[in-house]
């Protein structure tokens, strides 16, 4: 389920950029996406818990954070798939993961020894870190829902 929480991050982080507001955003979309009423407040939380607005602008890094770019190694990329390393440049792009979390996902990828990981499997790994790193207390409580069913 936190993956799909990370789907939701991305997919209101684009809209975000396209619109400027949390408030221009459909959740009726989301919704019919197949995203629950669970999922959403969650993502919302984690956003509400995380963005800050300067000017009417929304983001998640500092200034001095944006506009940087990471390289990834010949060794690294034999880790990832094309669209896996797109999807990291998207998540640091949006500001959901930051350089720092970025190395921590490229070496956990590395230390899975396997090659070509997948945007679903990037987002296994993605998910607990982004989703447990800023205090967001709420997705416990998540985590024991979703084993009670």
């Amino acid at each position: 389920m936190k993956e799909r929480i990370v789907e939701l991050l991305v997919h209101i982080m684009l809209e975000v950029q396209t619109k400027r507001t949390l408030a221009d955003i459909d959740l009726g979309e989301l919704k019919n996406k197949g995203y629950t009423q669970t999922e959403i407040s969650e993502a919302l939380s984690w956003l509400h818990n995380n963005l800050k607005v300067h000017d009417g602008v929304a983001t998640l890094l500092p200034d001095s954070m944006r506009g940087t770019t990471r390289i990834f190694h010949e060794v690294e990329k034999a880790a990832f798939t094309i669209e896996s390393q797109g999807y990291l440049i998207q998540l640091r792009a949006l500001g959901l993961l930051d350089d720092r979390d970025l190395e921590i996902v490229i070496d956990r990828a590395m230390q899975t020894g396997y090659e070509k990981l997948s945007v679903d499997e990037v987002r296994e790994i993605v998910a607990p870190l982004l989703l447990g790193k800023r205090g967001n207390a709420s997705l416990s409580s998540l985590n024991t829902r979703e084993h009670a069913h």
